[in-house]
């Protein structure tokens, strides 16, 4: 729809349907998928749905650098690309990059080893809008923090827009000093798990995909049982898991607290290590460690993989590349794909729903 921001009572969705890969736009990760068309704002959330009236779009430069940052799932990756082309489709023939803090450090590193800073400074200093998701990712990279302090300020002095996204505030995340004021120059936004009435209607609109859709009763009385702060995703996850059991025996009750410990991802939840996890795995999906390790790319070796990969990153300190190199080597982008494929298809894959419960459960004891 061509609406941009529509409100209804206390709430504020916000369209995600122009979401698309320009021809101007340089894009060197993943972009990020959505499990509904709308981001659902309450009061919580107001000063996100401040950020996309359309003349804080217009003026969005002005305000640069923007930084969102909140808790895994919590929509920051989605709204910040969301921004990024409400900005360049503002005005005619604006370009853009997108990248992580990972790619970033990567590319530079190789540019500075290749001698080609030309060709890296045309993508990252030339564009109109640079997005870096995961922004945190450079603390351990000082000469990607100092390059880019060198691009903010090639910014500032041009009508360009800088965004980035990182699970807290700036001053917090062990960035340099340089880099730290600089992103504080701009305009820092929180991005809070949804309240009981954006949980509401997100539970409402998740279940409108259901073959055989709960009454809308039902479905505030589901929604009022959660205690804690579920993510969308794990809203989804419940959802269907409340489904499931309905199928199976339709006088059951929904026990969502219950439900929810089993997946919120909770801090709780002590260190393991990668070859635990590959061990659980192998062994509950009867494979050996060889096909769950190595090349094949049959389906059902690729889904356990990627199960995989996601327990390694959750229950454990392994960076992407870290967990790529139990698997035959694998780049650290693959792994970032095969732990969203496996998320958002995990809710609707009752075998791999209990195996994953089962191994955070058995490190959680």
């Amino acid at each position: 729809m061509d609406q941009l921001v529509e409100s209804h009572t206390q709430l504020t969705y916000i369209d995600l349907s122009t979401l698309s890969l320009r021809r101007s736009a340089q894009q060197f990760i993943t972009p990020p998928s959505n499990i509904l068309s709308a981001f659902v704002c309450g009061s919580e959330n107001a000063s996100v749905s401040e950020l996309f009236r359309p003349d804080s779009i217009e003026m969005l430069h002005l305000r640069s650098p923007v930084v969102l940052f909140g808790q895994n799932g919590t929509g920051k990756t989605v709204l910040a690309h969301e921004l990024l082309q409400r900005w360049c489709k503002a005005k005619a023939n604006r370009t853009s990059t997108t990248t992580d803090g990972t790619e970033f450090a990567r590319v530079l590193a190789r540019s500075i080893k290749a001698d080609d800073m030309a060709r890296f400074r045309q993508v990252y200093r030339e564009c109109d809008a640079l997005l870096i998701d995961n922004i945190h990712d450079l603390i351990t990279k000082p000469a990607s923090q100092d390059e880019l302090i060198a691009i903010l300020n090639d910014f500032e002095s041009q009508e360009k827009l800088f965004l980035a996204t990182a699970p807290e505030l700036p001053r917090l995340i062990g960035l340099n000093a340089s880099l730290q004021s600089r992103l504080s120059c701009g305009i820092t936004t929180a991005l809070l798990p949804p309240g009981k009435e954006s949980r509401a209607a997100i539970v409402e609109r998740l279940a409108g995909d259901f073959p055989e859709r709960p009454s809308r009763e039902e479905l505030l009385k589901f929604s009022d049982k959660i205690d804690g702060t579920p993510t969308a995703s794990q809203l989804k996850g419940l959802l269907l898991r409340w489904a499931h059991q309905k199928r199976i025996d339709p006088h059951s009750k929904p026990n969502p607290d219950r439900q929810l410990g089993r997946i919120t991802n909770n801090r709780t939840v002590p260190r393991a290590n990668c070859h635990d996890v590959l061990k659980y795995v192998a062994k509950e999906l009867q494979l050996s460690l060889e096909l769950l390790t190595g090349p094949s790319r049959k389906s059902g070796i690729v889904r356990a993989r990627g199960l995989a990969m996601l327990l390694m990153r959750q229950l454990t300190d392994e960076s992407f590349d870290a967990i790529g190199s139990h698997f035959s080597g694998r780049d650290h982008t693959t792994v970032m794909h095969a732990c969203r494929k496996t998320e958002k298809e995990l809710p609707e894959d009752a075998e791999l729903i209990r195996i994953y419960d089962k191994i955070r459960q058995r490190f959680a004891s």
